[in-house]
């Protein structure tokens, strides 16, 4: 396999290292603001670091070149929040930038996993030793726990975790839950359709707002502009609003909608966030440069390449902002070309 995956990071990290210390002392006002996000939550092990918090402010500012080869130290060295936070990039693929995303796959493998068979191990493992969250992540990777794994992330206040959770549940049991279930504190007040017939009591539906998708599972009709106007203020739809405040500020209501149409579906709106709110709030994650890029990865994984471009064309009768955004957001993978050597004369 050529160098070893420990020489690959060591490598890397020799080099960078010595800068990356350098720049703690100047961190910037958005990682003190950081700093406090785990206090939303129990705090994990590594999270109030100023090396861990540094090269937090450098991912979220989607600069993977720096950020992963310093997580990848602080996890060999122990620090659980590198672990947990390497384990979610390494397992979802909407956090993975161009950079990571172009590595050959052995250098991957050095900067996201530890060491340990043919293809290294994911750093959850480690982590979950000494941190029940990320012992429910793997749980829910591993199919094992059932609904005691959204309320494990329920109660670690990991909402987008819980969601995620109930939703794999549902697909893999092919039903809801019973009224029991749904109707206990901790289950989210957004996936109260996930009952065993998978529709919503017409007096709830009724309840909520006019532009609300669940109103759907109840069989009544949702106009686009009732839509429009519910995404402008939902929770969920914060990582949209946000996007499109930064990318087409001129018409943020129907840039949000045609993102939430690229979506396909309420399910995916539920799924995306923060990747843990222990280690970066979703206020501070949608607003981020890596917040925004993880939406546009998202829906672009959810399309064929044969029918993406078919895809940006309708949403171009929507918002054409938020169509050339989501197309230079998906052109910006594609590796750049190699210039050829000079042979000199």
């Amino acid at each position: 396999m050529g160098v070893s995956r420990n020489r690959l990071c060591a490598g890397v990290l020799k080099n960078r290292m010595a800068c990356l210390l350098s720049r703690i002392c100047s961190a910037s006002l958005a990682v003190l603001l950081l700093a406090a996000s785990p206090l939303l939550a129990d705090t994990v092990k590594g999270s109030q670091d100023p090396e861990f918090l540094q090269a937090l402010s450098m991912w979220l500012d989607t600069d993977e070149t720096e950020s992963l080869p310093a997580f990848a130290g602080l996890a060999a060295q122990g620090n659980t929040a590198a672990q947990i936070l390497l384990g979610l990039i390494d397992k979802t693929a909407a956090l993975q930038g161009p950079y990571l995303t172009n590595l050959p796959r052995a250098e991957r493998i050095a900067l996201l996993r530890q060491p340990g068979g043919l293809s290294g191990q994911s750093w959850m493992h480690a982590a979950a030793q000494t941190s029940p969250r990320a012992a429910l992540w793997l749980d829910l990777w591993q199919m094992q726990g059932g609904i005691e794994v959204a309320k494990g992330f329920a109660a670690h206040d990991e909402k987008r975790a819980c969601r995620e959770s109930l939703l794999v549940q549902v697909s893999r049991q092919e039903s809801g839950f019973d009224a029991d279930l749904i109707a206990q504190p901790w289950f989210p007040e957004s996936l109260r359709h996930l009952t065993t017939a998978r529709a919503l009591a017409l007096d709830e539906a009724e309840a909520l707002p006019r532009g609300h998708p669940l109103r759907q599972f109840a069989g009544q009709p949702l106009a686009q502009d009732d839509l429009r106007d519910w995404l402008q203020s939902a929770p969920l739809a914060l990582p949209l609003r946000a996007a499109c405040a930064a990318e087409c500020g001129d018409s943020t209501d129907m840039c949000t909608l045609a993102l939430y149409e690229a979506l396909g579906s309420y399910h995916s709106l539920a799924m995306i966030g923060s990747p843990s709110v222990a280690l970066v709030s979703e206020d501070s994650f949608a607003v981020s440069p890596r917040g925004r890029q993880a939406v546009a990865r998202r829906i672009t994984l959810m399309h064929s390449a044969r029918v993406r471009e078919m895809t940006y064309t309708r949403l171009s009768e929507i918002d054409i902002c938020a169509a050339d955004w989501l197309r230079a957001e998906y052109r910006s993978y594609h590796p750049g070309l190699r210039p050829s050597p000079i042979v000199p004369d």
